[in-house]
């Protein structure tokens, strides 16, 4: 009994430990699971303070770029703004510099207004630069869609810088494929404002040789390329020339801001396109812009020039092979001899024609003769514009006809099969010779509005100079007055004038046309800001055109030209 006793009290002793374990074992359950919860309450508090703060850091992040891009966007128009304003006054100073120089000065006087002409020019260029990577930069702009001939885009650029590469000694050409569409939809004045770019710092580093800008055609592409003879560049530096404010190591000489690259890929990327370059030190660089090409190649067409055989003699890098190219698209047998070794006449096989250049190497009249002996039956003489008050004695060394460089596709082959025709002045560039001028009393009636006295007195002289008498006044609201009170010819309106601007005051012109039953006069508008958004505002005013200032004479005389005497007698 006493064993079953001290069992059973074991017994008991383990129960009740047992229980004082499952006690204890429940309790500490219990802790554990209340230090599990409390533990989740505070993951879960943390998440949401972390989620608090990320919303809150991207709150304040979104605030940041708002406030940074609105900030961004101020300081671009200002800064066009700012740059706005300058331009006005350095084109006066370009305008008034240009003028001084047509006049009689001494030769010391002649360096120091080229030297102020130089460095005027220079500002201008720069503060052009700036003024379109803040205008890009405050509003950006979607490219328009408007249908447009890329070779006349492509030749109309060669022959504004004509004059500038005729200064320096350059050769200058151009060369259209002929599966080029002739009209594409895009944008010609981004087009155009990247091929002024590109082609325009090709002849500023050029200084031997010659720039070409060619028209070029893919399957879905088309390809606007220049290039050029200059320094060159090392492969290495090539992206980071398209990046802002950088250059390539051209000396001293080479100026600007180093943003016109930039500017242009950006205006490429917007088009869809790409910009790209390829150049080595001292061989010449290649720039080419691509942009996609919605129209089928065109078809090849007939070949106005099949069977004759043409020999073009120059000696100059571009125009020589590029001539003889653009002849054989038209089907001509033609190849490009360089006139200045010895031996070259034994390359004139019997052509149908020969084209000189006149720069190309050579007496002109020397190599007229040898193309007769070699039974030529035309030659042709390829000269700039300005050479064509030559035109009557180079007739009588033995020239047929002329073309003028750079030559349009349009015009090559009329000119080669009818060298005598009468130009058409299609293929003319404004010229960097003598305006010719018309007498005062035959000349046009012309009305200035312009509020800035240095820009007035510039389009004052201008249009003295060129024959042609003129009225000014100050603002829009004097303009659209004396327009009513009496008739004019042609009216040049400043867009951004006191009391009126120029487009109200161009509505007013035309109103008073309307109701005096006039025939409408030229209205074209001036301004520093030669931007798309004048170009449309203008237009839409019922104006027929815009002029950049600072006004050039050359531009101003082909605008009118169509009005002159001379050419209303000859319609």
């Amino acid at each position: 009994m006493a064993y079953l006793a001290a069992f059973c009290g074991l017994l008991a002793c383990c129960a009740a430990g047992a229980v004082w374990i499952a006690v204890a074992r429940t309790r500490e359950a219990e802790r554990l699971a209340m230090a599990l919860e409390h533990a989740r309450d505070r993951l879960f508090e943390a998440e949401d303070r972390a989620e608090r703060l990320r919303s809150e850091g991207e709150r304040a992040l979104d605030e940041a770029e708002t406030r940074a891009e609105a900030g961004a966007r101020a300081k671009a128009r200002f800064l066009a703004s700012v740059t706005h304003e300058m331009r006005t006054p350095l084109s006066g100073v370009v305008g008034a510099v240009d003028l001084l120089l047509d006049g009689r000065l001494a030769p010391d006087q002649r360096t120091y207004a080229r030297a102020i002409l130089s460095s005027a020019e220079a500002m201008l260029a720069l503060v052009d630069e700036i003024l379109d990577l803040s205008r890009i930069e405050a509003e950006p702009q979607p490219p328009a869609e408007t249908p447009f001939a890329p070779a006349a885009v492509v030749e109309e650029v060669a022959e504004l810088l004509a004059p500038r590469a005729r200064a320096k000694g350059l050769d200058l050409a151009v060369l259209v494929d002929p599966r080029a569409p002739e009209e594409i939809v895009g944008d010609p004045a981004r087009v155009r404002q990247i091929l002024l770019n590109l082609a325009g710092n090709a002849v500023k580093f050029t200084e031997a040789g010659g720039v070409g800008v060619r028209l070029a055609c893919g399957e879905r592409e088309l390809r606007f390329v220049v290039e050029d003879t200059g320094p060159g560049f090392d492969p290495v530096e090539t992206e980071r020339l398209f990046q802002e404010f950088e250059q390539g190591d051209h000396g001293p000489a080479a100026g600007g801001a180093g943003l016109g690259l930039a500017i242009s890929r950006r205006l490429a990327s917007a088009m869809g396109g790409s910009l790209s370059g390829f150049a080595a030190p001292g061989q010449g660089a290649t720039f080419t812009l691509t942009l996609p090409c919605r129209s089928a190649p065109a078809p090849t067409s007939a070949a106005p020039l099949l069977g004759r055989r043409i020999a073009v003699l120059s000696c100059a890098p571009f125009t020589g092979p590029w001539l003889a190219e653009g002849l054989r698209f038209l089907g001509a047998e033609a190849v490009a001899i360089d006139p200045r070794p010895a031996s070259w006449r034994t390359l004139l096989a019997g052509p149908d024609t020969v084209v000189v250049d006149r720069d190309g190497g050579g007496e002109p009249s020397d190599l007229a003769a040898a193309a007769r002996l070699a039974g030529a039956s035309h030659v042709l003489l390829a000269l700039h514009p300005a050479d064509r008050g030559d035109l009557d004695r180079l007739s009588a060394q033995g020239f047929d006809g002329y073309l003028v460089k750079p030559a349009r596709a349009g015009s090559l082959a009329s000119r080669i099969l009818d060298p005598r025709a009468a130009d058409d002045g299609a293929s003319e560039p404004a010229g960097d010779g003598s305006a010719t001028a018309f007498p005062a009393a035959g000349g046009l009636k012309v009305l200035v509005a312009e509020d800035d006295p240095v820009s007035a007195l510039i389009a004052l002289a201008h249009l003295a100079r060129l024959g042609h008498a003129s009225v000014h006044v100050a603002d829009g609201e004097a303009a659209a007055d004396v327009f009513a009170s009496e008739p004019f010819d042609v009216a040049l309106i400043d867009l951004r004038m006191p009391r009126l601007d120029g487009c109200a005051a161009a509505r007013r012109m035309r109103d008073a046309e309307a109701a005096a039953g006039r025939a409408p006069a030229l209205i074209l508008a001036l301004t520093a800001n030669a931007g798309e958004e004048d170009a449309a505002a203008a237009i839409a005013a019922g104006m027929d055109g815009l002029m950049a200032k600072p006004l050039d004479r050359r531009a101003l005389e082909v605008a009118l030209a169509p009005l002159t005497p001379a050419a209303v007698s000859a319609a």
